[in-house]
């Protein structure tokens, strides 16, 4: 799934979630993401950022829809991975063996990550957060390689709570 459909996926409550973590505390990323997406609509920024939180949400998700825009849509939910998320990061990565800065932070992801180990931190994960924060974490994860991991794949695919 591309980063998209993953926002799509996860629906109306965790995506309301997100945003209103990027508008509340990740406000310069969040300035980025106005800028960014009203630049290329030939907007000013300021005829966003007048509107509600709730008409700001609305038109950032219909911007976030268009196909040029799939890389603002893969940082946002980067952004609050890393930024809201780091205990459960930290928790799949420990399952799963892939070292890391104790903030979740990896130098090198690994080449291949086993079926087993994968499952572990698919269990790991669901056994502490939300079936549907997890699968976004577990998808967004894949896509840090074009190829994705089998083992990882498989895991998820064996989980139905780590589907979107």
């Amino acid at each position: 799934m591309t980063a998209q459909q993953l926002l799509e996926a996860i629906g109306p409550d965790l995506r309301n979630q997100i945003f209103t973590y990027i508008q509340t505390d990740e406000r310069p990323a969040y300035r980025a993401v106005i800028n960014s997406l009203a630049g290329t609509r030939k907007l000013r920024p300021q005829f966003i950022l007048e509107k509600s939180r709730a008409q700001q949400t609305e038109w950032i998700l219909a911007q976030l829809g268009m196909k040029t825009n799939a890389p603002v849509v893969e940082q946002i939910l980067q952004i609050w991975l890393l930024k809201s998320q780091g205990a459960m990061l930290i928790t799949f990565l420990d399952a799963v063996g892939i070292e890391h800065d104790g903030k979740g932070q990896v130098e090198e992801l690994p080449e291949e990550i086993a079926e087993d180990k994968a499952t572990a931190g698919v269990q790991a994960l669901l056994a502490v957060y939300a079936p549907k924060q997890v699968a976004l974490y577990l998808h967004m994860f894949r896509l840090q390689r074009p190829e994705g991991w089998p083992g990882l794949t498989k895991a998820i695919e064996a989980n139905p709570a780590a589907m979107l």
